[in-house]
């Protein structure tokens, strides 16, 4: 029963220096060796926890999801329970990406360079497509009361679009969190008013 627990944070912490290499340089030029350094963990311990440093990836991948897709459907949640008007989910749906995904240079930074390997890794790539599908339904499922439409559906895949490229767009310009949440504000004031 002991074992179950310390492989899970091993494999907690490799995921994590995997993050902390992508900050530094692009997946293509971190070796699995030095993201066993970050970990402190042997190079030849890695393969008990991990078979590749692409499976490394794909956790990590898995393990972003779960972790936002987790605190989004807390957020919606709470927000179900105040009954809010359609402006007031709408408004909410954002505040929650502007908060915690979008502005947050680091995440932003990271995803950047996973989705350049996704470019040309057909499992990244099909992984982040399910990924984005589940994203893009639970947030047309947050702004839809009455189920799904064509309306809530665009609106959810706009607005993760959008979303995602101004995340992309203040990590290469390096805006400041200040001006990206003005960004951000601004479009989905006019996004709101036209709906």
């Amino acid at each position: 029963m002991g074992r179950k627990p310390i492989k899970e944070q091993r494999r907690r912490e490799i995921r994590e220096a995997l993050y902390r290499c992508l900050l530094k340089k692009p997946y293509g030029e971190t070796s699995i060796k030095e993201i066993g350094a970050e970990a402190g963990i042997n190079y030849a311990m890695l393969h008990y926890y991990f078979k590749s440093k692409e499976d490394i990836l794909l956790n990590f991948i898995d393990h972003l999801f779960e972790k936002y897709n987790g605190l989004f459907a807390e957020h919606t949640r709470l927000l179900a329970e105040r009954n809010p008007s359609p402006e007031e989910t709408v408004r909410s749906v954002f505040s929650f990406y502007n908060e915690h995904i979008t502005t947050d240079k680091k995440l932003q930074k990271v995803f950047f360079e996973i989705w350049a390997v996704a470019l040309y890794n057909r499992k990244v790539n099909a992984k982040l497509r399910k990924i984005y599908r589940a994203l893009i339904g639970a947030v047309e499922s947050a702004i839809s009361k009455n189920g799904s439409s064509p309306q809530a559906a665009n609106l959810a895949l706009a607005t993760v679009a959008f979303h995602e490229g101004i995340g992309i767009f203040s990590v290469f310009f390096n805006f400041n969190k200040k001006y990206t949440t003005m960004l951000l504000e601004e479009f989905q004031n006019k996004i709101i008013e036209m709906g």
